[in-house]
Formats: structure tokens, C-alpha cells, sequence
């Protein structure tokens, strides 16, 4: 595991370099400054816009303005990891009610043993376990084709819009030996993103008759212990139901996600400076 980064304290997946890889590859152009990404994206002669997301306050506007400043960005939508929030309106920044990113998450920490994990499992998350592991189903490893056939059809039913493949595989070869997935039958699978040792839930899938085997329980719980497997010592799960922005669709996977314990975590929000 890739873990040269690892020195930057609290560095989200969005400020990690596979990621901005992965941005610059599906269209994005990316500035760096004192290890903070900037993602700037040209529209022609209509300018660019511009998103810092996840970064640790406060940032280096007298470098960052220029360079903004010279991609003629006209919009910047600033997502930042911590609530210290100085200075920000004295840079033109308001709150803004469309967040890009979760605003919440759930966090559980790996590095207790697989037991101790469990433990902090809730009842329902425990029983569905039991239920989905008494149907001895065995589960593959990277098979990231047929995750995405799976993502795909899952999707459909939802009536949700899927990444086009090319994004897709770009994703993963941005993160390499870093990105792991695992599926279940043809009908369930999830996707994990690593970075600085946390295993982040970054795509999921199930279709309408693996919800009904509780098949989603069982392969949280196999990329739980992959992720150990690997060394990571903590597991997000990349976003839950927040009452400040509230998604009604965010609702019932929210429920499956805190069944499984942890610790919630929450996000200063989203903030818009327009030129």
C-alpha cells in the first residue's frame, strides 16, 4: 500500500495524488499549492470554475487568488475538512445550501481485532450477517468489469446516472494496488478507495434479490477484513444522512451504514465565491 502521503496529518482522499490523477484524467486541470489540490475546470471562453474540497484551513489565498486569477475562474466552491472558519467571508466566501460532498459521515475504527469490530455491530447488522453467511456464498476479489456491470444495472433500477466506463477505469488505474473491490454473486458488490490507512465506501451496488439475502451485510464485511488485511485502521463510509442539508433518498442507506456502529463525523458544509 501507497502510503508516501502518510506524513500530511488528516489529508482527505480529495487532496491525495491518485485522485487528482484520476481528476486531471476525466478533464480537469489541477494546481497545487503547499500540498492543497486545487480542480479547475475550463469553459472555453465562458472561463473556468474552480473546487477545493477537503482541505485543511486556512489556505494560501496570496498564492491561491493568482492562480485562479489566471484560469479566469469566476466561481470557487470551497468544501474545507475542519470548522476553523476565520477569514473566510473576508474572502468573499458565503454558506451555500448544495454541497458537492457528504456533509456527514460514519466512521469505524480497524485497528481492533475483527471480534471487537463486530462487536460494535448493531443487532439488525449482526442477524443479516448471520443470515447472508448461512447461504455459504463465496465472494471475488477485483473482478472491477463485473463490479460495474452490477453498478450499472443497480443503478438502472434506481433510475440513477452511472459514470461512463472510461471514468470508471480511470479511477481505478489512478489508484492501483490502492482501490480494491469485491462482489457477490452477479447481483452485489462494493468498491474501497485507500488513502493514509482509511478504507473509504467510494461506490456500492446491490440489485433488488441480493437486498432480499441480506448480500450488501456480506460484503461490507469481507472489505472490512480486506481492508484490515491491508492495514487500514479506520473505514468511512463516505457520507450519511445530515439534517442541516437533508436528502430523503439518503435516509435508508444511512440506517444499513450506522448498523454497523462507529463514530460520526461532520463537515463545515459548503461555501461559494463568485467574481
Amino acid at each position: 500500500m501507497d502510503n508516501t502521503e502518510s506524513n500530511q496529518i488528516n489529508q482527505d482522499l480529495r487532496q491525495s495524488t491518485p485522485y487528482a490523477k484520476y481528476m486531471q484524467e476525466i478533464g480537469w486541470r489541477i494546481e497545487s499549492v503547499k500540498n492543497v489540490s486545487i480542480f479547475i475546470r475550463p469553459l472555453g471562453i465562458l472561463g473556468a470554475i474552480a473546487k477545493i474540497q477537503r482541505a485543511p484551513l486556512p489556505l494560501p489565498w496570496g498564492k491561491i487568488d493568482p492562480i485562479l486569477k489566471k484560469h479566469r475562474v469566476w466561481m470557487t466552491k470551497l468544501e474545507p475538512w475542519d470548522v476553523k472558519l476565520a477569514n473566510l467571508k473576508s474572502k468573499g466566501f458565503r454558506q451555500d445550501r448544495w454541497p458537492l460532498l457528504a456533509t456527514k459521515t460514519q466512521r469505524i475504527n480497524l485497528s481492533v481485532s475483527l471480534p471487537g469490530i463486530k462487536s460494535g455491530f448493531k443487532k439488525d447488522a449482526r442477524y443479516s450477517l448471520r443470515k447472508s453467511e448461512g447461504l455459504h456464498l463465496s465472494s471475488e476479489r477485483n473482478n472491477f468489469p463485473k463490479f460495474y456491470s452490477i453498478w450499472t444495472k443497480a443503478n438502472r433500477v434506481k433510475k440513477l446516472w452511472t459514470p461512463p466506463r472510461h471514468q470508471f477505469d480511470s479511477l481505478i488505474k489512478a489508484f492501483g494496488s490502492n482501490c480494491f473491490c469485491i462482489t457477490v454473486k452477479e447481483s452485489a458488490g462494493a468498491l474501497v478507495l485507500v488513502h493514509q490507512k482509511i478504507a473509504y465506501y467510494y461506490y456500492a451496488a446491490s440489485l433488488p434479490e441480493a437486498k432480499r439475502l441480506s448480500l450488501p451485510y456480506f460484503v461490507v464485511w469481507n472489505l472490512i477484513k480486506e481492508a484490515k488485511k491491508q492495514g487500514c485502521v479506520t473505514w468511512d463510509w463516505e457520507g450519511i444522512f445530515d439534517l442541516r442539508w437533508p436528502t430523503k433518498s439518503w435516509k435508508g442507506f444511512t440506517h444499513f451504514k450506522k448498523s454497523f456502529g462507529g463514530e460520526e463525523i461532520s463537515f463545515p458544509g459548503s461555501f461559494t465565491r463568485w467574481f
